[in-house]
């Protein structure tokens, strides 16, 4: 973000995928999910996507093959990203119902709490709230 402690209003889970990638929108103050979707793994469909919120967002993404050069273009568009180790999460490691929408949706609810197992997309370990 811009350096400011203003809270996101909106929070994002991204399961990323080599040709598609699943989005999942929750409104911070209501809890709300208030977008699904399905986007092509590109640079240019996510700047077009992540570009169209405003203010900015806070976006989990799991660690990955894709998720340096994911993290570095979102955050180039203004928003903060939150790099999850997928096997430290149990909510999706340990879920029963293992799909690309259900971790989009998991990661969005990551992204509004956080934890000692999401580092930025820098490498900089998150503390764990209090």
């Amino acid at each position: 973000m811009d350096g400011n402690k203003r809270r996101p209003l909106m929070m994002a889970g991204l399961d990323l995928g080599d040709r598609y990638s699943h989005l999942c929108l929750i409104d911070q103050h209501s809890g709300e999910v208030v977008e699904e979707g399905r986007l092509r793994t590109s640079p240019e469909a996510f700047e077009r996507r992540s570009a169209s919120e405003r203010p900015p967002m806070r976006i989990a993404i799991e660690t990955g093959t894709l998720s340096p050069w994911v993290s570095r273009l979102l955050e180039e568009c203004g928003h903060e990203v939150l790099v999850a180790n997928a096997r430290k999460l149990r909510l999706i490691y340990a879920n029963r119902r293992k799909t690309d929408e259900v971790d989009a949706e998991n990661l969005a609810w990551r992204a509004s709490i956080r934890s000692c197992s999401t580092r930025s997309s820098t490498g900089a370990k998150r503390a764990r709230p209090t």
